[in-house]
């Protein structure tokens, strides 16, 4: 939740997927308030699957299947208030593709991250990320893909009801308007039972139904910077080459959530909508497709605590 998605645009410079190890700031009401870490930090594993519907393009058309799994350690503390995490991802997207459709039938990711959080006194904490990473188009993993991702944040909690982060981002996968921006987020307690929190990949709020049941109601970002090494369509005319390229997906859904607690340890997470706005741009060769229409998605997330 790092950036609004008014700027959506932008989501190829911010393609750090900083993966689980976010999670030790992203949501402060985890946090306990002596530390500024998860009260029970321990090995985390996510599973995630996600379903995107026929989405159709000025040519062609394709829809998606993706999973991901992500593996998250807390380690001991460096020293009062100090802490460390590290963390491996793993991202596939399954494209499946109209005839002549310039994209690949394949994104995926293997990348580490190592995130530092200083806990600086009651109000202030600093957050550092880097993420190296590899990044491909295709069923290999080449050097080509090789990309870093870093993150530097202040966070302010203003009151126990406000929270607010500011900071910057790098990339140097990136080629689009810049490897650097700057990023904020915002997060209200607004009663005991709703919370609504502004930024990136997740804008909306939340409705704290029971202890174990969550719904919520939200705008997020799917989005990635992959490396082209072969022309998925290389006889289709009225287009440039597009091999030894770089390809930026991006896709905003909206949708409602609903997370459940079934243990101390153990939740599930489903989410259900439409995503208005899906991108494949090859920017380095000036030649973007972009979806026609909405098209439906499904999401499930499991989550376990070791």
């Amino acid at each position: 939740m790092l950036l609004n998605c008014l700027t959506y645009r932008k989501l190829p410079f911010i393609a750090l997927t900083l993966s689980a190890s976010l999670t030790l700031f992203a949501q402060p009401r985890d946090l306990a308030p002596a530390s500024g870490r998860p009260a029970d930090a321990r090995i985390s594993l996510k599973l995630d699957a996600a379903l995107t519907g026929h989405t159709p393009l000025k040519v062609g058309g394709f829809s998606v299947a993706q999973t991901s799994a992500n593996l998250s350690l807390a380690l001991p503390p460096i020293s009062a208030g100090t802490y460390l995490s590290v963390g491996l991802n793993y991202q596939h997207h399954a494209l499946t593709l109209d005839s002549s459709t310039p994209l690949p039938a394949q994104l995926q990711s293997l990348k580490a991250s190592l995130t530092l959080v200083r806990v600086i006194d009651p109000a202030w904490t600093f957050i550092g990320n880097v993420s190296p990473g590899l990044h491909n188009a295709g069923p290999r993993f080449t050097s080509r893909g090789f990309g870093v991702g870093t993150l530097a944040i202040a966070n302010r909690k203003f009151s126990n009801d406000f929270s607010a982060g500011f900071g910057a981002v790098y990339n140097s996968l990136s080629r689009d308007h810049g490897r650097v921006l700057p990023v904020a987020s915002f997060e209200w307690q607004a009663s005991p039972e709703w919370k609504i929190f502004l930024g990136f990949p997740r804008t909306g709020a939340s409705w704290q139904m029971t202890d174990n049941l969550t719904v919520e109601f939200i705008a997020e970002a799917d989005f990635g910077t992959y490396y082209v090494t072969i022309d998925p369509q290389p006889s289709l005319a009225n287009k440039p080459a597009l091999n030894r390229t770089r390809l930026d997906y991006q896709a905003l859904r909206l949708g409602a959530a609903v997370a459940w607690r079934f243990s101390p340890h153990t939740s599930l997470r489903a989410t259900l909508g439409a995503v208005p706005l899906l991108k494949a741009d090859y920017h380095q060769r000036n030649y973007e497709l972009k979806s026609e229409r909405a098209s439906p998605f499904f999401s499930l997330a499991l989550e376990q605590k070791f």
